[in-house]
């Protein structure tokens, strides 16, 4: 499958990125994923504040069937496949200033985003999930109330269409596609 969607010259880890549900058996090692979380780490964030917080959990390891298990039962069917589960949050609070800051979860989905050209340039896939329950995933694991669970991250090397349940094996071969410019981009002033 041509993994160059854009008919722009954009980077091959930004365009050829897309959210696997197939995951082959093969282990994530601690180096690939110290440097994924490291692209993270270097996101920019509002006052420098760095509000990302990760719950990394491995395939038969700690923490892994319990984050598992707060997924939807749609998510459950391939993600347990995933070697990676990460569970993202978002400080509430400006520690210089002790006030709520409004742009924690901009600032974690920037550094998601990071998190996900760096693993796309290596090879890896990730999948992020809406579909969970966050106050089981904040009751299962002690998560302070001052973070916000915001989305789990399904991470490991991309595997095969026909390896997932049938209803599933389209889905996977399809590339979501993307709005146009014109809808996205305003210049100048805001138009319908």
């Amino acid at each position: 499958m041509d993994q160059s969607r854009s008919s722009l010259a954009l980077l091959p880890a930004i365009s050829g990125r897309y959210s696997p549900r197939a995951f082959i058996d093969r282990a994530v090692t601690d180096d690939d994923l110290t440097l994924v979380l490291e692209a993270a780490r270097w996101a920019p964030s509002s006052m420098n504040e760095q509000p990302w917080r990760f719950l990394v959990t491995r395939r038969g390891g700690e923490g892994h069937a319990l984050l598992l298990d707060c997924l939807n039962p749609s998510n459950r069917i391939w993600a347990d496949k995933a070697p990676v589960l990460m569970l993202a949050m978002a400080h509430r609070i400006l520690h210089r200033i002790n006030a709520e800051n409004h742009h924690a979860r901009h600032d974690l989905g920037v550094a998601v985003g990071q998190l996900g050209v760096q693993a796309t340039s290596m090879g890896l896939g990730l999948h992020q999930l809406g579909g969970f329950d966050p106050g089981k995933t904040r009751q299962a694991f002690g998560i302070p109330e001052e973070l916000d669970v915001v989305t789990v991250i399904a991470l490991g090397w991309p595997g095969k269409a026909e390896d997932l349940p049938e209803q599933l094996q389209q889905r996977e071969r399809t590339r979501s596609p993307r709005r146009a410019l014109s809808e996205l981009v305003h210049y100048g002033r805001f138009t319908r």
